[in-house]
């Protein structure tokens, strides 16, 4: 099988998935990374925005994909921060998804998000829109989900844990980070017979209802994203803007 892992940034799928990308590429399977944008803004510091951070994200990223086994990574070249739902963008996506032609797709949950990046919200978005209208449709996973139905085993998690140190810049080698995502993945772990880890995703059947709150967790859910959009900071970060750093779409 054909299997696309769809990222709004290099890094999001080792946080959330690189024990599954290890798992089917042992199993033989070809997996495909896709990043929609090179993280142009994966820094505080403004003397390194642009393509100065864009190549050391890229380059962590081929590292982090020798360790999962990803031999094809492809950079869509929409920019950090600024990835926006329009008919252009929904175009882009669209045709790179017809051009892949793959049988499974993971990508962010922008339904029931625990991420609540306009990024991550968008791109799930938008390949949500795009899978639900293909006539072949392939099946789709959705991760960092508040509503998870679907659980692979964390079986590699020494080798997951390698790969996502890579991404040094954004000092996910930390205790701390290295700590939350365990703890994560010990949660979904509880719904897995014999194994204590494991990641979790949204199994997409494109039903009517699967998208609307049904017991009072999901209003809390809502309630909790509506504060949580309230106290965002600005946008802020993402200054210069891509103009100023020469950055432009598609460059890839």
């Amino acid at each position: 099988m054909k299997i696309l892992f769809l990222a709004a940034h290099p890094d999001d799928c080792e946080f959330t998935s690189a024990n599954s990308q290890i798992d089917f590429v042992k199993k033989g399977h070809t997996v495909i990374m896709a990043c929609m944008t090179a993280d142009e803004y994966g820094t505080a510091r403004n003397d390194f925005k642009g393509e100065r951070i864009s190549k050391i994200r890229r380059y962590e990223m081929k590292k982090a994909a020798q360790i999962t086994g990803i031999s094809r990574v492809d950079w869509l070249g929409f920019i950090d921060g600024y990835v926006e739902i329009n008919k252009k963008n929904i175009k882009k996506l669209k045709k790179y998804i017809n051009k892949i032609k793959p049988d499974i797709i993971f990508a962010p949950d922008a339904f029931f998000s625990l991420d609540f990046h306009s990024d991550h919200m968008n791109t799930g978005w938008m390949c949500y829109y795009i899978v639900k209208k293909l006539k072949k449709r392939p099946f789709l996973f959705l991760w960092q989900t508040f509503k998870p139905n679907f659980f692979i085993p964390s079986k590699y998690r020494k080798q997951a844990r390698k790969a996502m140190e890579k991404h040094s810049s954004q000092n996910f080698g930390s205790k701390w980070m290295l700590f939350g995502t365990s703890i994560m993945q010990l949660t979904y772990g509880l719904k897995v017979n014999k194994y204590w880890f494991a990641e979790g995703y949204r199994f997409v059947k494109f039903s009517k209802s699967e998208n609307r709150p049904k017991k009072l967790r999901y209003f809390i859910y809502y309630f909790i994203l509506a504060i949580h959009k309230i106290i965002l900071p600005k946008r802020t970060f993402y200054y210069p803007t891509p103009s100023q750093l020469g950055l432009k779409e598609f460059r890839f």
